[in-house]
């Protein structure tokens, strides 16, 4: 999902406010007060998909939350409403704003009272819906509609209080036309045809209660996979053309709910679950039992399962059906407690279900996205205004992570299933789930969410030990060397430490609990090797002082993949390191884990080969793991490694043989390394692949992009036309990245880049917005400022930052001119 901006919390004085004053504070983005609490959404729509608008009659069940409640404020952008009664006679008094339906009530109510608010209205909705459907450029496309609350933009198509501290029950009746199907919340109540009008009518009912953002519906032509788990139903909305890929793709659906149940002690609690696959689709939505997903990024055919898997994916999603949909964050800030639980809980079930290998190797993967942020963008606490994405996301899963270790499985699964059954259908923030931790384990978690949670940063570790032959025992110095400030600070954390000698290994925990630490652990013989936080649980950096042969002995021969991981790291960065080209070759092709055989091959372009002898047997390891390994991701590397052998008549034979390969990334790697390797002959080879069929135009856009670097004149030509609407997605971005080379004093280019300003696709739109500010025209600022003007053009805030760029390039070369 994407990132959500928040602006400063408000805190609200004690004495009573009016309705009005409560609901304005909601615009600061933090949970707003509420003067009623929703019980139940009735939406009766009808979808006109040619000129994408929606005439509808929203009935809103409340409970006044205030004693004397006299006005109802909820949120509706862009709306004709026709008419607003209190039931289904007493018409009410209604003002609108640009963003709000303000109801006057014939009397003032209590929370004695239960109210039934009908509202008549008809939208063309700017946000919220998107409709799809064949044009002059994509003819072929589907006609479809389908809608996206999260964040906040469900009020665009249905009136409704759209902020999460909220939760109601639902119900769709959606009128569409009759070769559409359409999903939603919960159970399908009925489906009514009428064939005058040439209608169906589809009514679906959700009878437990969820946050408005999570209210959807999706519409089109499908075919409807059925399965079942128990006596859950589970349906995929799915391309009729393409049923058995799709059946393939999703056929492990059943065992991941399986496994969720299991490790969150807490059963699936809906009514059913569906997925629907959607053209223009950003991903995944994990809507109440109804996810929508991403066509091309869930549905591959066999050629293209070689190189990609939409488990994760719809692993992820699914997993928010607990996190995010039974709990939900209160307000954005706490958006962690739904995406980090999702990223960590797909990362669990590929522990079950491929082995802990691969889940460390996630991990990992999270903790260097952490790590990346802290140094790249600042660092920033996950509870904060304006949140990371790479911290609701890698980040808090990483910080689950830990609080596992620190648990231990037992306890923290324990604590999971009572926070869920406690909270089940409410919604949450992140002091509810530290007390409910506490309150299944008897710890106290303070330390830890302050230090992980509401604060920032990461420890940094130097470590080094002496072992010590008297006393028979290792002394192990550990250093905190971060910097620290009110943000970070001294992290605290219990770390096992293994230590392996001849006479086998050991284990000891020790509690890091100072900036400098030295700990004596037994050890009766020096150790061959030592690993610090064994299992690689911690958020950290390491800075090891180890000798060549420890990082060669567990670089072959540490347990977990990520030591032997982080020490072919430390190997390339030391000198003289052709010395290690044989233990590199042999890990690129024997050793056990497919992302070890891949870091090596990558690694070994870090290693100074001069002899002939030394750059023979890594050519060869390359060759046979480009040949040879089964999966593709080693292969890619490998073809993608032989680059550095130009001229070289076995390679050349090689990337040939890599152009046949059934991999879309192994062909497209070995065109840029031919490119590399045989660039006399290389161009003819290029002009074939551009005309080679491939997913999402794989293989075109490789031979564009190495056309580039060869034929300027030519890719120029060939981008000019790729970038058209009309094109494939991918071609007409990789087009755009070879013509912002080329733009400056480029009439034609420029020309181009400044039609696409109005260009039907969003992201097209904001490419060309941000490549005008790189470029750096001073002539672009006036259509720049006009799309940096209209709040409802998603480039807005990108033109904005287009034009500072501009204006200060302007500046500084006025400077220099005066100089």
């Amino acid at each position: 999902m994407r990132l959500l901006a928040l602006t400063t919390f408000m805190i609200l004085s004690l004495h009573f406010v009016s309705a009005q004053d409560a609901f304005s504070l909601s615009e600061n983005g933090e949970a707003p007060s509420r003067s009623y609490d929703v019980l139940h959404y009735k939406l009766v729509i009808s979808i006109d998909e040619q000129h994408k608008s929606i005439v509808g009659t929203t009935t809103i069940t409340l409970v006044p939350i205030f004693p004397k409640l006299d006005t109802v404020i909820l949120d509706a952008s862009d709306m004709a409403i026709k008419s607003v009664a209190l039931g289904s006679t007493r018409e009410l008094h209604f003002e609108t704003t640009s963003n709000k339906l303000v109801v006057h009530l014939d009397t003032t109510y209590s929370f004695n009272d239960t109210l039934r608010i009908v509202i008549a209205y008809s939208c063309t909705p700017k946000k919220g819906i998107t409709f799809t459907g064949p044009d002059s450029g994509y003819p072929h496309k589907r006609w479809q509609v389908w809608s996206q609350g999260e964040d906040t933009t469900n009020h665009y198509w249905f009136p409704c209080y759209d902020f999460p501290n909220d939760k109601a029950t639902s119900e769709i009746i959606a009128t569409v036309r009759n070769n559409f199907t359409v999903l939603s919340n919960g159970t399908l109540v009925s489906m009514k045809e009428n064939k005058k009008a040439g209608t169906k009518t589809f009514h679906w009912l959700e009878s437990k209660p969820h946050a408005s953002y999570l209210i959807m519906f999706a519409a089109g032509e499908y075919s409807v996979l059925r399965d079942a788990i128990g006596k859950l139903p589970l349906e995929f909305y799915v391309y009729p053309d393409d049923t058995l890929n799709a059946r393939i793709c999703f056929k492990q659906t059943a065992d991941m709910i399986a496994f969720f149940n299991m490790k969150t002690g807490f059963t699936y609690p809906w009514e059913k679950y569906g997925q629907i696959i959607l053209q223009d689709h950003f991903g995944g939505m994990e809507n109440t039992s109804a996810t929508t997903l991403a066509d091309l990024a869930t549905v591959y055919d066999e050629r293209v399962r070689i190189d990609n898997s939409p488990t994760s994916l719809i692993a992820h999603e699914l997993a928010h059906q607990w996190w995010g949909d039974v709990v939900t964050c209160k307000d954005w800030r706490h958006i962690w407690l739904n995406e980090s639980f999702a990223s960590y809980f797909d990362p669990l079930y590929h522990e079950y279900y491929r082995g802990r290998d691969e889940f460390d190797y996630t991990m990992y993967n999270s903790q260097q996205d952490g790590i990346r942020v802290d140094t790249a963008r600042g660092r920033r606490p996950i509870v904060s205004v304006e949140s990371y994405g790479e911290n609701i996301y890698p980040r808090g899963a990483e910080v689950l992570h830990m609080l596992r270790f620190l648990l231990g499985d037992e306890l923290f699964f324990r604590a999971i299933a009572h926070y869920i059954t406690k909270f089940q259908f409410q919604p949450v923030e992140t002091n509810d789930l530290k007390v409910a931790i506490e309150e299944a384990t008897g710890q106290n978690l303070y330390w830890f969410f302050d230090q992980w949670v509401y604060k920032a940063g990461h420890p940094i570790f130097n470590l080094s030990y002496t072992w010590c032959g008297e006393e028979k025992s290792l002394l192990l110095s550990v250093r905190q060397v971060q910097a620290m400030d009110s943000l970070t600070g001294i992290f605290r954390m219990p770390v096992d430490v293994e230590v392996t000698s001849s006479n086998g290994t050991t284990t000891q925990r020790v509690n890091i609990l100072s900036k400098d630490t030295t700990f004596a652990i037994p050890s009766n013989e020096q150790p061959r090797l030592v690993i610090f936080d064994k299992g690689s649980w911690l958020l950290k950096e390491l800075k090891w002082t180890k000798t060549q042969e420890e990082w060669e002995y567990q670089a072959e021969f540490a347990r977990n993949p990520i030591d032997r991981i982080r020490a072919l790291q430390e190997l390339v960065k030391l000198e003289r390191n052709a010395q290690f080209v044989a233990l590199f070759a042999r890990v690129m092709v024997q050793d056990t884990f497919w992302a070890l055989r891949r870091e090596a091959i990558t690694q070994s372009e870090k290693l100074d080969v001069n002899s002939d002898s030394l750059k023979a047997l890594l050519k060869d390891a390359l060759l046979i793991a480009a040949r040879e390994a089964k999966r593709s991701a080693v292969r890619d590397a490998a073809t993608g490694q032989l680059k550095r052998f130009r001229g070289d008549s076995t390679v050349i034979s090689a990337l040939q043989a890599a152009l046949q390969d059934s991999s879309y990334n192994v062909m497209a790697s070995a065109i840029r390394s031919l490119a590399k390797v045989d660039s006399t002959h290389v161009l003819p080879v290029l002009k074939q692949y551009l005309d080679y069929p491939s997913f999402r135009n794989r293989i075109h856009n490789a031979a564009l992009n190495t056309l580039a670097t060869i034929d300027s004149v030519q890719a120029i030509e060939i981008a000019l036309g790729d970038a058209q609407y009309g094109h494939e997605l991918t071609t007409r971005n990789a087009a755009l990245g070879i013509l912002r080379k080329h733009a400056k004093h480029n009439a034609t280019i420029m020309a181009l880049y400044q039609s696409l300003l109005v260009d039907k696709n969003e992201g097209i739109r904001s490419n060309a917005v941000r490549a005008l500010g790189e470029i750096g025209e001073e002539a672009t600022i006036a259509a720049l400022e006009k799309i940096a003007s209209d709040n409802d053009n998603s480039a807005s805030d990108t033109a904005k930052e287009s034009i500072e760029k501009i204006k200060k390039r302007i500046a500084e070369q006025t400077k220099q001119s005066a100089h």
